[in-house]
């Protein structure tokens, strides 16, 4: 019997920590040569007019201003079989939440799942299927789904 073939698997794990550096890590394991970000995508929320020099600056804003909220995502659009989208969702009480968004079987969802909590050094997370998991903030994912 071939196994069912499931359309937008979101696998949503907390990071160890809240950093760029688990965000490159996590796009440049898993679709490397990846998509930029667009310049325009988000600005600072004091500034609608500001436009971010580059993504890192973009990035590393979100994390330094600790009391906001910013959700990124990033595709691959050639040499992505499982059609894999990365996601850093930067929450406001320094905790970031990284999801990866495939389609696939049961077998690929569960090599996607501990590779991702492997990866972030955690046993915090949630799958879910076409829409994201409900949460607040770390502190609420954390509650929601640990164990």
């Amino acid at each position: 019997m071939k196994e069912e073939y499931i359309l937008d698997i979101i696998c949503n794990v907390i990071a160890s920590e809240c950093s760029k550096e688990q965000i490159d890590k996590i796009l440049n394991h898993f679709i490397p040569d990846y998509e930029h970000i667009n310049l325009d995508y988000c600005s600072p929320p004091d500034n609608d007019e500001y436009e971010f020099k580059s993504e890192d600056e973009m990035i590393n804003y979100f994390i330094k201003n600790k009391e906001l909220n910013q959700t990124f995502y990033w595709n691959k659009y050639h040499d992505n079989p499982d059609k894999l989208m990365v996601g850093a969702n930067i929450l406001s009480d320094d905790k970031l939440v990284i999801s990866l968004t495939f389609n696939g079987t049961k077998e690929t969802e569960q090599k996607y799942y501990k590779e991702l909590k492997n990866l972030l050094k955690s046993d915090i997370g949630v799958i879910s299927y076409v829409n994201p998991p409900d949460y607040e903030d770390g502190e609420d994912f954390i509650n929601r789904y640990e164990g």
